[in-house]
């Protein structure tokens, strides 16, 4: 890793940098207090460019008022939120360890499954967090209605002393949000997306089930569920829920542990876990005899012996900084004791010297004639006025459309190409018309708004144009006598070939049994019965006439 030189950031000392991304910078922090009292947490920084995007800075400050509201052991703690000489940023719970993506990469490395009670345990976990926060309210208990929307390998934590935690309600969805994702806007990861999510609809907690359902797949099996070279590609394997049970990718997952990772992966949210609770309760059975406290203690060992070399370096490097930053901030100037945020260009008494915080670490820079040292993001010069430094704010904005199948893709009455995906850029901010037209489909138009500096997305499926009903001549018919009503109920036997296990449901309404079942009691008469479970490919429908006392098969198989 990168040598990271320690920097102040008002009253906090960043020790060391723990991820950089498009929007923002994490770092390991410091505060210092009396006494000798220190303590160690994580600060996320937005980036000073992205601080101009007032959509994202809404998104921001609730992620904090969302987050600051959950106090739940299976979820990072919020500590204080601010903006620090146009730095806005969020002081949040040190989770001393990785996320679930670094987990999974480190098992790929050595070439090895990652054992299913563990597995299930994180998944265990996560769905506590979970439903603390999709069932949390406010003092009167009026739920907030907190969807995360970005459950995936990266937010979900796990500390080497074996804890569990979900990160970054970044996204999150809350009645109380002031930002409110506009229609036809993705956000989220897409390979973690639900179906529903993925084509732009309405969702609930089940959303985030499914997402939950995604990682405890890939961590049993070793491999990316959805992923593909292409977000279209990716977005239509999910709408189709388009993948293989796990047992045939390692034999070695336990049935009931597929059982599991199977409802949480249905298509339709109604045929999942309808909260997580519900789901947490088959992780414990499946868990039993053990408990989540006695696996907490040898996943820890499994995870400092998966880390052992990192963890080393992570200790040598925390204290090594520490020592730095220990130094700076005795060495800081009064102005600095961690009261004053905000101050740029502030005249010394003399007149002279300029005191200049840009929080950026050790540098030198030559301004006119002068040399201005920086250390700690604290900057002497001699000159009456420093240097200016211009910040690149975005003007135009961008589009990236997505249609199902390809289509001629319009932009404000344009035809602007053809395809499956297609991006703009450069866009003015405003109000946009998209259109997309494919023969033998109905022709989709949507307004769109752009802002400076944001990407928004599209996707949509074209829905095919209905053939017209063949014309059929009608013949009279000859009054039939009515058949006696039978009196007595009959049975119902449905199999499946190829085994598994399906959905049944008879005249429209599901059934309390999974197929495969015998001599299930039904009222005599005519049926229509459904079997269905996306994920194995059946989908069988057929109608049936059960008589009074008799009995009745329904055979499904794969199509």
């Amino acid at each position: 890793m990168a040598t990271f030189t320690p920097q102040v950031f008002g009253k906090y000392f960043l020790v060391d940098k723990i991820a950089t991304g498009g929007m923002a910078e994490i770092f390991k922090a410091k505060t210092y207090s009396h006494g000798g009292f220190e303590n160690l947490l994580v600060i996320k920084r937005i980036l000073p460019h992205i601080g101009e995007n007032d959509d994202f800075i809404e998104m921001f400050i609730d992620e904090a008022k969302v987050s600051v509201a959950l106090q739940h052991p299976n979820i990072v703690r919020i500590y204080d939120f601010g903006k620090i000489h146009d730095n806005y940023f969020i002081a949040m719970e040190c989770v001393d360890g990785k996320d679930a993506r670094n987990v999974l990469r480190q098992m790929a490395r050595r070439r090895h499954f990652m054992p299913p009670r563990y597995c299930a345990y994180i998944a265990l976990e996560t769905c506590k967090g979970l439903a603390y926060a999709h069932a949390k309210g406010d003092l009167q208990g009026n739920p907030y209605g907190i969807v995360h929307r970005d459950i995936s390998p990266s937010n979900v934590i796990v500390s080497y002393e074996g804890e569990v935690k979900i990160a970054d309600f970044g996204i999150a969805k809350a009645k109380s949000n002031a930002y409110q994702t506009r229609d036809g806007i993705l956000k989220g990861k897409f390979e973690y997306m639900s179906p529903e999510q993925a084509t732009g609809k309405e969702i609930d907690q089940r959303s985030d089930l499914f997402s939950l359902g995604i990682i405890l797949y890939e961590m049993l099996t070793g491999r990316r569920l959805f992923k593909t070279d292409s977000e279209i590609a990716t977005l239509k394997k999910i709408r189709d829920c388009d993948f293989e049970p796990p047992r045939r990718m390692n034999s070695n997952i336990p049935e009931d542990l597929e059982k599991v990772v199977m409802k949480a992966l249905a298509r339709y949210p109604e045929d999942r876990y309808q909260n997580a609770s519900e789901m947490a309760e088959d992780l414990r059975q499946h868990l039993l005899p053990d408990n989540a406290d006695r696996i907490r203690v040898e996943f820890s060992e499994f995870l400092a012996d998966l880390f052992k070399d990192q963890i080393v370096e992570e200790i040598t490097r925390l204290e090594e900084n520490s020592t730095i930053a220990l130094e700076l901030k005795e060495n800081a100037p009064d102005a600095w004791d961690g009261h004053t945020t905000s101050t740029i260009n502030e005249q010394s008494k003399t007149g002279q010297t300029h005191i200049v915080w840009w929080g950026i670490g050790t540098i030198a820079m030559a301004v006119g004639l002068s040399i201005v040292i920086v250390t700690g993001g604290i900057y002497y010069s001699n000159a009456s006025q420093p240097e200016p430094i211009a910040i690149e704010v975005a003007t135009t904005g961008a589009l990236r459309v997505m249609v199902l199948p390809q289509a001629n893709i319009f932009l404000d009455g344009e035809k602007r190409g053809r395809g499956g995906t297609l991006s703009f850029d450069n866009i003015q901010p405003g109000e946009h018309t998209l259109r997309f037209e494919e023969e033998g489909f109905e022709t989709y138009e949507s307004k769109t708004w752009i802002k400076a500096g944001e990407e928004a997305t599209l996707p949509y499926t074209l829905k095919a144009v209905p053939k017209p009903k063949p014309q059929v001549e009608v013949r009279p018919t000859r009054p039939s006598t009515p058949r006696p009503q039978a009196t007595g109920p009959g049975k119902l036997t449905v199999t499946l070939s190829g085994g598994g296990w399906a959905n049944v449901y008879i005249d429209g309404k599901k059934v309390s049994k999974t197929a495969p079942f015998k001599d299930f009691s039904l009222s005599a008469g005519t049926h229509k019965i459904k079997v269905e479970n996306p994920a194995l490919g059946i989908a069988h429908e057929q109608q049936v006439t059960v008589s009074s006392g008799g009995s009745t098969t329904v055979r499904a198989r794969p199509q």
